[in-house]
């Protein structure tokens, strides 16, 4: 009888240990949900005011891929690249820019198509250029494009121009229409593609990081980061307390020229930011501003800046679990210098304001010799309660469950 009751106490154990860690993955789900909604603003109190979010869905809809609204990618024809296309109000023109031989640019001429209300029509336009050679490779100089339709119709704006020589194929490329923002933020990054495979997690923390600093638009260059980082980058977009907008850009680029091409994302860069910012700059996903002290973005203002690049290593002495950038703030200076970019022309050339330094996050640390930068300690705090890498943390360990569930019911 005993042997019973104890094999009866040993099940009601187990069953009651059981229910008590039901119980706690059901409630840590629901804790989950609550403070993602909790940080969406989505309460009992207005769940059912679905009518107030009209204007929050134009608005998301405008601000959703903000300075990337035009699809574009390297397209070939003939002999030669072309990527983006944009138009210029104050000029009256568009500016493109071509790859490919010198030999085989001639004939080639422009028509620009605008969209009238529901209907279309086309212009043809003045056809201009000038070259940048390339002494590497002959089959890869740069063509500066200009096209200037004539008897523009009143009060629109085109949307596409065709380039090509008479009788032949035409290639179309859409176009990005420059628009002067009312409030002009004061700097947009834009982000060089990974060629080195950065993890998930550490490209989110290159975006809470300069949030904290104050930039409010990203432009990312993109070729192929998971396509559930950028829905999750660009569905947080324009919520309290984080950035404005998330744009993602397809690059495939047509050559390997390295040099080359870090020369047209800074073209594409400039053009593409022209009229929504003071200043912007081009980074790689292991780049990170850090300012001087006492310097804010807002400090910017028609100037020209400068930053010192630093090459950044693993400081061991610091946790683990904090962002990679707290953690590798083992510095030495190097001789490069990158200088923010003005959206106002510079008519002399004054000597640049030293704004701060750019670390650069290395992977192999073994020649580093440079002693312990504590700049980015101001923002430790800040940074690693970012409301977006908690989000982020929660999306993962949802996901790990998710994967752990499935493999559970298949097995």
């Amino acid at each position: 009888m005993r042997k019973y009751q104890q094999l009866l106490l040993i099940f009601v154990s187990f069953v009651s240990v059981f229910s008590l860690l039901l119980y706690r993955y059901e409630y840590m789900k629901l804790l989950n949900v609550l403070e993602v909604l909790n940080f969406f603003g989505y309460t009992a109190d207005n769940l059912t005011n679905c009518i107030l979010l009209e204007d929050k869905f134009y608005t998301d809809l405008e601000n959703d891929n903000y300075l990337a609204k035009t699809p574009v990618s390297w397209i070939k024809h003939d002999q030669h690249y072309a990527y983006s296309a944009f138009w210029s109000t104050h000029q009256q023109s568009i500016y493109l820019l071509l790859l490919g031989p010198r030999s085989a640019f001639s004939g080639y001429e422009c028509r620009v198509w605008f969209k009238i209300a529901d209907f279309y029509t086309s212009r043809p336009g003045k056809f201009s250029y000038n070259i940048i050679l390339n002494d590497h490779d002959s089959n890869f100089h740069q063509f500066n494009i200009r096209c200037k339709p004539d008897n523009i119709p009143f009060d629109t704006e085109p949307y596409g121009i065709l380039i090509g020589k008479e009788n032949s194929l035409k290639l179309f490329i859409p176009i990005e229409v420059q628009k002067e923002s009312h409030h002009k933020d004061d700097l947009i990054v834009c982000i060089a593609p990974d060629y080195s495979g950065v993890h998930d997690t550490h490209l989110i923390e290159f975006i809470a990081y300069h949030t904290l600093l104050g930039v409010r638009h990203f432009v990312a260059y993109d070729i192929g980061i998971h396509y559930q980082v950028l829905q999750f980058l660009r569905s947080i977009a324009g919520h309290k307390e984080m950035y404005k907008t998330f744009s993602t850009l397809s690059w495939q680029f047509p050559t390997l020229d390295l040099q080359m091409e870090k020369s047209i994302l800074q073209k594409d860069c400039i053009q593409r930011t022209r009229g929504h910012a003071k200043h912007s700059i081009l980074l790689s996903w292991d780049q990170y501003l850090v300012l001087n002290k006492n310097y804010q973005l807002n400090s910017l203002n028609d100037n020209v800046y400068t930053f010192e690049m630093k090459k950044c290593c693993n400081n061991r002495l610091l946790k683990k679990n904090w962002p990679m950038a707290m953690k590798k703030t083992i510095c030495e200076k190097t001789n490069e210098t990158i200088n923010l970019i003005t959206d106002e022309p510079v008519i002399d050339n004054p000597t640049p304001t030293t704004f701060g330094s750019i670390h650069k996050l290395e992977e192999i640390c073994e020649k580093i010799s440079g002693k312990d930068d504590k700049n980015m300690a101001r923002y430790l705090i800040n940074f690693v309660n970012s409301k977006l890498l908690i989000l982020w943390k929660l999306q993962l360990k949802h996901s790990i469950n998710h994967v752990t569930n499935n493999m559970a019911i298949n097995l």
